[in-house]
């Protein structure tokens, strides 16, 4: 367990910033996402969630890889994939029996149709198979299979990183640029099963975050921190809420292949969508530090905790999200159902967050305490 004192809070609290994000903007015509990051910004929480997966997965894992080789490091992925999986399923079967039994007392829209679960009462054996294999995924649960995707290749990534980060670099965006202009889609049929975030092009803004995790760690002055770049990336940061808060000029992606250049274009992840997380990283990195007091505060608390426990966080997220697009539809969008919605949601993830952090540091000062003192002969004293 790494010390609270060499931690990056920054990764810890906003990676549960984007997790509440996630929620809200979940909720169907939920008047708190006019306030959320994808309205001031090319990007929302899932390149946040994705580009802090990488940081976080090489400062997990390359410690294993310098100690116990790549098969180590691969065991270890290996463990951490297994719970992510049927972690996923799980979440799942919760989201197909909530609807489930919620679509016969309510009859607004069809919610099992909504959240794309017909094909369970269609071809149940079909269903299951392609879900086992991550080819189906219903409504909410596009981030975990692709996070599945990006870590079950992270050995070999952390591997080619440790021995050169440009090469590293090249490699990905070379598949990015292959998936872009072939126009191989993952994402065919995706209205009643498939792949809405196609893992060919968001491999590269997960392997960004590991370099820049790497970078960070191995060669520090190598990353260009002053006021130039500073100021290119708060241009860049303008420039995309001033394009969000005017938008979205949206225009449906076709098979031509340059189309997927503009802005809005999210299931290939356009190259601006990229430049404006990583902008964003930038210039917090420039203007927050590591352990920076504020996040240390009581108001930091709740946040650093869902950070810590995403795993959990999300996945009853997904299932709040689920009843409250079921409560917003029922109620005809009324304004104080939605209200209720994120007066209950947000707590509910804070609540269990704190909650497993709190087991979490009881569970470590018990097992601290576990250990007995080392007897000290007369002569090492």
């Amino acid at each position: 367990m790494r010390s609270s004192n060499d931690r990056d809070l920054r990764i810890d609290f906003f990676r549960g910033l984007a997790l509440l994000v996630i929620f809200i903007d979940h909720v169907p015509n939920n008047p708190a996402a006019a306030w959320t990051l994808h309205n001031f910004a090319f990007c929302d929480a899932a390149e946040v969630f994705v580009l802090i997966s990488g940081i976080s997965t090489y400062l997990a894992y390359n410690g294993r890889l310098q100690r116990d080789g790549l098969a180590g490091c691969a065991r270890a992925v290996g463990r951490r994939w297994c719970t992510i999986y049927v972690a996923h399923l799980l979440m799942l079967a919760a989201l197909w029996t909530v609807a489930t039994l919620l679509s016969r007392r309510f009859w607004a829209i069809d919610y099992v149709d909504s959240l794309r679960l017909t094909w369970f009462h269609d071809s149940p054996r079909e269903a299951v198979i392609s879900a086992l294999t991550l080819s189906y995924l219903p409504r909410f649960l596009d981030i975990l299979p692709l996070y599945l995707v990006l870590l079950a290749a992270a050995p070999l990534l952390l591997v080619v990183v440790r021995y050169d980060w440009r090469l590293a670099l090249g490699l990905s965006g070379l598949v990015y640029l292959a998936a872009w202009l072939s126009g191989v889609n993952l994402t065919q049929g995706r209205n009643h099963h498939g792949w809405y975030l196609n893992p060919l092009t968001w491999q590269l803004l997960y392997t960004m975050g590991i370099v820049w995790a790497h970078l960070g760690k191995t060669a520090p002055r190598s990353t260009p921190w002053n006021w130039r770049w500073a100021a290119g990336a708060s241009v860049l940061i303008c420039f995309g809420a001033l394009s969000g808060a005017f938008g979205p000029w949206y225009i449906p992606v076709t098979s031509h292949p340059w189309l997927f250049l503009w802005p809005f274009e999210k299931t290939f992840l356009s190259p601006l969508r990229i430049l404006n997380v990583m902008a964003l990283f930038y210039v917090v990195a420039c203007l927050v530090r590591p352990q920076a007091a504020v996040l240390r505060t009581p108001v930091a608390a709740p946040l650093l905790s869902c950070g810590r426990h995403s795993l959990a966080v999300y996945a009853v997220g997904v299932i709040l999200s689920c009843l409250g697009l079921i409560a917003v539809t029922e109620s005809a969008d009324a304004a104080l159902v939605h209200a209720i919605v994120n007066l209950v949601g947000i707590p509910v993830l804070i609540v269990l967050a704190l909650m497993l952090e709190w087991r979490r540091t009881a569970r470590f000062a018990s097992a601290a305490e576990a250990v007995p003192a080392l007897p000290v002969s007369k002569a090492a004293a």
